[in-house]
């Protein structure tokens, strides 16, 4: 088990810490890596809308690193203008997480909208290209995708239930 007081590990048997001297309760304590799992559970459950909206802007760059195009001309995402566009677009969304979260005065919420709104269009007219060209399209435009919705999902649920500090 571990001291609650400082952390480190300790016997099972022990009735104070060998660390810190602190007195050790009956109940054990929960190891570092629950109680890091513990606080981000908290901080989900604090601001859902920005766990999306942060897990959707680093789908979307993922995405942007794998193939769009696969077979005889494989080709990631950011070798294609809009592919580069879509990953700024992620990367100009944590910005404006990072802003909201500030305490900055805006409607930053509809902006995070407005950018995934630009996202899915570039990702759009790349699929069309795609299967105009007769190209197979890669898992980096499904990732991509996949991330822009997510970050849309957490951007419309910041606009109904806004963060609360």
């Amino acid at each position: 088990m571990y001291c609650s007081k400082c952390g480190a590990q300790i016997p099972d048997d022990s009735t104070f810490c060998s660390s810190c001297g602190a007195p050790v309760s009956g109940q054990a304590v929960k190891s570092q890596e629950a109680r890091t799992l513990d606080v981000l559970s908290k901080r989900i459950q604090a601001d859902p809308s920005g766990t999306l909206i942060v897990a959707g802007s680093l789908l979307a760059i993922l995405g942007t690193f794998l193939a769009w195009i696969t077979g005889r001309f494989s080709t990631i995402g950011v070798e294609l203008s809009q592919g580069a566009v879509i990953c700024t677009v992620a990367v100009l969304s944590l910005g404006v997480l990072i802003l909201a979260r500030s305490g900055a005065a805006g409607r930053w919420s509809m902006v995070m909208l407005l950018l995934s709104a630009l996202a899915l269009a570039l990702i759009f007219q790349s699929i069309y290209f795609l299967n105009h060209n007769d190209l197979s399209i890669g898992a980096g435009v499904w990732v991509a995708m996949s991330g822009v919705l997510i970050t849309a999902g957490g951007s419309l649920l910041e606009q109904c239930c806004p963060h609360k500090k």
